[in-house]
């Protein structure tokens, strides 16, 4: 991470410029964040010592399709909650958030307990947020008609084709659901576990958001669901695990078509390969 004056800053990055009057006086420093994949956001620290994220709108996040006012709008609702940061400051620039101060997770955590906040996020009464509900037909077309026909080879196109529509599944409602649920986008912190990183989140079919953090752990997708529904005190439980893993294969795919435009957008080989290697483990 990279420490720099804030003046030094706002001219690397403009959007930092759209938050400025945020602040009475001009930030301490500014300093680049490399965590994230999608989002290259800043930590700034304010004279006062209190440190915030920006969080901005870039070409990058529109090629995602992510909404900074999207993300504002689900952080105020679950605010009461803690479970994330709170919103400090949205602009047609980018978003603003506090800082969580903790132990990041990165390294992992085990899954009992990504479970136990993922109930958590998904008990939260969804109706209550002004978003528009996750289309996963319209996300995968996105992504897929962004890609240039260069890297669209035939077993690249035939799984997209495959996999692009939603399951056919029992009706068990829908939830707030930050599709990216993992270690790294957890911190520990002196009131408990905080979830950071909402750029993703929407209301869906909380099998969805099971299926990713599920694939991403490598846990056993019966063994998971069934431990999600006891702590959910869920007594049918043949609508997730059948819902469940009728989404993983689709939420795979919709995973390799981001990696597959993160390398075009980028050109890191690095997504190219987690690309390849999704699409060899449907062709084995």
């Amino acid at each position: 991470m990279a420490r720099m004056s804030w003046h030094e800053a706002c001219h690397l990055d403009t959007t930092l410029q759209s938050v400025a009057h945020f602040f009475p006086l001009p930030p301490e420093y500014a300093q680049t964040l490399t965590g994230g994949l999608t989002n290259r956001c800043w930590k700034v620290v304010s004279q006062k010592g209190k440190a915030y994220v920006w969080r901005p709108t870039t070409a990058i996040t529109k090629a995602f399709s992510i909404s900074r006012l999207q993300e504002h709008q689900i952080l105020k609702a679950i605010e009461p909650t803690h479970i994330g940061p709170k919103p400090e400051y949205i602009s047609d620039q980018g978003l603003l958030v506090e800082w969580v101060e903790g132990a990041s997770l990165h390294h992992g955590i085990d899954f009992d307990s990504l479970l136990k906040i993922q109930t958590k996020i998904h008990a939260i009464d969804a109706t209550k947020i002004p978003v528009v509900p996750f289309s996963f037909s319209a996300r995968i077309d996105h992504y897929w008609f962004q890609i240039k026909d260069n890297l669209k080879t035939p077993e690249f196109e035939k799984l997209y084709k495959a996999w692009r529509n939603p399951p056919g599944l029992t009706n068990v409602g829908s939830s707030l659901c930050h599709f990216d649920l993992a270690g790294y986008n957890m911190v520990r912190t002196d009131e408990g576990l905080k979830v950071i990183d909402w750029e993703y989140a929407s209301i869906a079919d909380p099998r969805m958001d099971l299926a990713l953090s599920i694939d991403v752990a490598g846990e056993n997708p019966v063994k998971a669901i069934a431990r999600y529904c006891q702590l959910r005190e869920i007594e049918d439980i043949d609508p997730w695990i059948e819902g469940a893993q009728a989404w993983l294969p689709r939420t795979t795919v919709m995973a390799m078509l981001w990696y597959l435009l993160a390398f075009q957008l980028w050109g890191d080989e690095y997504y190219y390969h987690q690309a390849l290697k999704i699409k060899e483990t449907f062709c084995s």
